[in-house]
C-alpha cells in the first residue's frame, strides 16, 4: 500500500509540473498553434512574441490571479516572459505583498522609477508595474516582465 501511495504521489507531482504553464528565460520552447497565438515578430531582434491561449491551470502567480501569459522566443529559446496579473479590488499600484514575494525571489533590491519596480541582474531584467496598454491587451493588470537584455538579442 505504501508503494502505491508513493507512486501515485510522484505521478501527481510530475503531472502537475508537466502541465503547468510556467515559462523561464533560457528554456527551450517550440510553440504549438494549439497552445500559442503569434502576436508579432520584432524587426529589430527577430523575437517571436506569443500569447499562451490554453486555459490557465496554475491560477496564481505572486499571490495574484493570472490574466494572460506572453512569451518571447528567439531561436527556440525563451527570451521574454510577461505574466499579466489581475489586481484585486482595492489594489493601488503594485500591492506590497506582491512586491515582497517578487523581492524574495531575486538577489538584488528592486528599484522604483516612474511607476515601475525593476532590477537588472547580469544579462536579465525584471520589472513589475501596474499597467493598461497593448501588452496587457488594454486591461488593468500588474505586469511582471522578465527579459534578456535587448543588446544580446540583436543579431
Amino acid at each position: 500500500m505504501k508503494i502505491r501511495t508513493i507512486i501515485l504521489t510522484l505521478f501527481l507531482l510530475v503531472s502537475v509540473h508537466s502541465f503547468s504553464q510556467k515559462f523561464y528565460l533560457g528554456d527551450r520552447l517550440t510553440p504549438k498553434a494549439t497552445q500559442f497565438k503569434l502576436l508579432g515578430i520584432s524587426s529589430t531582434t527577430g523575437v517571436h512574441t506569443y500569447k499562451y491561449i490554453v486555459a490557465i491551470t496554475d491560477k496564481f502567480f505572486f499571490n495574484r490571479r493570472i490574466g494572460e501569459i506572453i512569451v518571447g522566443i528567439k531561436n527556440g529559446i525563451i527570451v521574454t516572459t510577461i505574466y499579466n496579473l489581475i489586481p484585486e479590488n482595492g489594489d493601488e499600484g503594485v500591492p506590497q505583498s506582491t512586491l515582497d514575494l517578487v523581492q524574495a525571489t531575486i538577489p538584488f533590491p528592486l528599484a522604483y522609477r516612474n511607476g515601475v519596480y525593476g532590477a537588472n541582474i547580469d544579462n536579465m531584467s525584471v520589472s513589475l508595474s501596474r499597467t493598461k496598454n497593448a501588452m496587457t491587451f488594454n486591461k488593468d493588470r500588474i505586469m511582471f516582465l522578465t527579459t534578456v537584455k535587448n543588446s544580446l538579442l540583436r543579431d
